[in-house]
């Protein structure tokens, strides 16, 4: 048997139904391995995508997606990919083409070194010279990737090792390397009690999610702990997608552009609960801000996060959701003095407050952004799943979209990487099948990757994308707007590209739409048949994300929408009469 072709046994016992990439001379022995496989190879137009699409797949199923590239410029086309995943804690396992062993180190066409690269970044990357340790490195890499917290591993195969002759299936080594399994934290049960007790000891509990807390099924347990608090719940960007945010005690995400109410419900807390986060300057803006005044619980997987940005009181290193189980345990054997529920309550009165001004004023006669994501989330299924690109629409989306069912929002937090809404949606809709995605993006951001329209097409993995079209790269021209005395540079995109011929000449409907009735009936009709279909909504180029929090600055420091401030005091004055 060949080395390739064990692999690719090793793969479908592990369950991978699917792999994005490209083939290329360093890696057509996995290719051709795969032919007779039943693993589905999704060929995509750039392996950008393929990285972004596994990541889609990999946020869905909880599991390592996979993607393939050959040597050289198909290895580096990755890296940004990879990096993503890194930052927002996503698994995968990325398996490259190398030249043949004997050419390794002499500049031969198409070699570079992929992994000392990206070995930086990611959590696991190695070249395999030994045909004979292929599918033990395998299957370390892919345990690798969703062991303790999520992440990327890199293979790195030489051409010949892939074709080499390993013998008989049954007699190769699958098992993982020792150091690839690590027993599940368990600390001294005192922590947790320490942490049960400063929760009961204080007056203002605020709980922040993390992603973490999404990879490890803590929702339930986080919920249940604010309902005994009457805590507020906020959540970080990659946070968003795993509570219910329909819930009484949810306010939204936190920081730059987080909700009012959330960012308020951090300045005036005396203890926050940080559950799976990495406590990133986007979220909780200077840590030295962020300590004052207020007591730090930190529980997260990676004992390297624990007072990396932040000094906690209590640092649990454990299960996001085993954590916080043992932490209710605690809780109910004590005394625990109820909280003054009319901190929350009046927190989400202020959200709604920002609602109702914000919608105030939209009268139709421009599409406006958060009324257009308020619109789809009316339209879409509960169990619908979301990606976005990055830009202000993607703000939008944290601000406006409400998630009711966890895991169903997907985007990129840490590395904020244009492009990644269409792919990354399309590995979503390899991962459920039977469900509505629907990708929200930002004119340049979509450009970035559009040719994955045709992959969609070809692969019939349809996708809804609803372009937010200002003709700007948005958020930039915000800050040169707000920071750089209006200097617009290089941010309009005057180009007179036709997206919807653009779409069309991927196999893939364009509609333009001019008004909120017309984005309804398109929606509508694309859910209702799980059409393909690119809807073009277009945006004024003035149009600003508001919350903004300058950056490093503190939350308080916060850029209201113009005229908000005057509403909530005229609205105040008008109850007190």
């Amino acid at each position: 048997m060949k080395a390739s072709d064990a692999l690719v046994r090793k793969m479908e016992e592990l369950g991978v139904e699917y792999v994005f990439g490209i083939p290329g001379g360093a890696n057509l022995p996995l290719y051709d391995s795969l032919y007779d496989s039943n693993i589905r190879s999704v060929l995509v137009k750039h392996e950008q995508q393929a990285v972004h699409a596994a990541e889609g797949y990999a946020r869905v199923k909880k599991r390592p997606g996979v993607a393939l590239a050959t040597s050289g410029p198909g290895a580096t086309n990755l890296i940004t990919g990879l990096v993503n995943a890194a930052m927002d804690s996503s698994p995968l396992v990325a398996i490259t083409g190398q030249v043949v062993k004997s050419f390794m180190g002499t500049d031969a066409f198409q070699e570079s070194d992929i992994v000392g690269m990206v070995l930086p970044h990611i959590k696991y990357a190695t070249v395999v010279t030994d045909s004979s340790r292929l599918i033990k490195e395998f299957v370390s890499a892919f345990e690798c990737a969703i062991s303790g917290r999520p992440g990327p591993a890199l293979l790195d195969i030489p051409r010949d090792v892939q074709q080499e002759d390993v013998g008989e299936y049954g007699l190769l080594d699958d098992t993982i390397e020792e150091r690839f399994i690590k027993p599940a934290p368990n600390p001294d049960e005192a922590l947790f009690k320490r942490a049960a007790e400063l929760l009961a000891d204080a007056r203002r509990v605020c709980i922040l999610i993390g992603g973490g807390a999404y990879y490890s099924d803590a929702t339930g347990e986080a919920l249940k702990l604010a309902e005994i608090l009457n805590a507020a719940v906020i959540a970080t960007t990659t946070g968003k997608t795993a509570v219910d945010e329909s819930h009484p005690n949810v306010l939204g995400v936190v920081g730059m552009h987080g909700r009012f109410e959330a960012n308020l419900a951090v300045i005036e807390s005396d203890l926050v609960l940080c559950v799976g986060t990495r406590l990133s300057d986007r979220s909780i803006g200077p840590p030295t801000e962020f300590r004052k005044n207020r007591r730090i619980i930190h529980i997260d997987i990676d004992a390297s996060e624990i007072g990396k940005n932040v000094m906690s009181d209590v640092g649990i290193v454990c299960q996001a959701r085993l954590a916080l189980a043992k932490i209710l345990e605690h809780l109910t054997a004590m005394d625990v003095r109820p909280k003054d529920p009319s901190w929350v309550l009046g927190l989400k009165e202020i959200g709604r407050s920002f609602d109702e001004y914000m919608f105030s004023g939209v009268d139709g006669s421009r599409l406006s952004s958060w009324k257009v994501v308020k619109l789809i989330r009316e339209e879409l299924p509960r169990s619908a799943i979301v990606t976005t690109g990055v830009g202000q629409h993607q703000m939008w989306a944290q601000l406006f979209f409400k998630i009711l069912e966890p895991g169903t929002f997907i985007t990129s937090a840490g590395l904020g990487t244009m492009g990644f809404g269409l792919p990354a949606a399309m590995g979503a809709k390899a991962a459920a099948p039977d469900r509505i995605v629907l990708n929200m993006d930002g004119d340049g951001s979509f450009l970035m990757t559009c040719q994955a329209l045709g992959t969609i097409v070809e692969y019939d993995l349809p996708v809804i994308t609803v372009i937010f079209d200002n003709r700007a790269l948005g958020m930039v021209r915000q800050w040169q707007d707000l920071f750089y005395k209006k200097r617009f540079k290089d941010t309009d995109l005057e180009d007179r590209t036709n997206l919807l011929k653009l779409s069309e000449a991927f196999g893939v409907e364009g509609v333009f739409v001019e008004s909120y009735e017309e984005l309804r009936s398109a929606l509508r009709r694309a859910i209702r048949n799980n059409d393909a279909i690119v809807i073009d909504v277009p945006i004024e180029k003035s149009e600003k994300v508001f919350p903004m929090v300058p950056p490093g600055r503190w939350l308080a420091d916060v850029i209201l929408p113009p005229g908000f401030s005057e509403y909530v005091e005229e609205k105040a004055a008008n109850s007190a009469k």
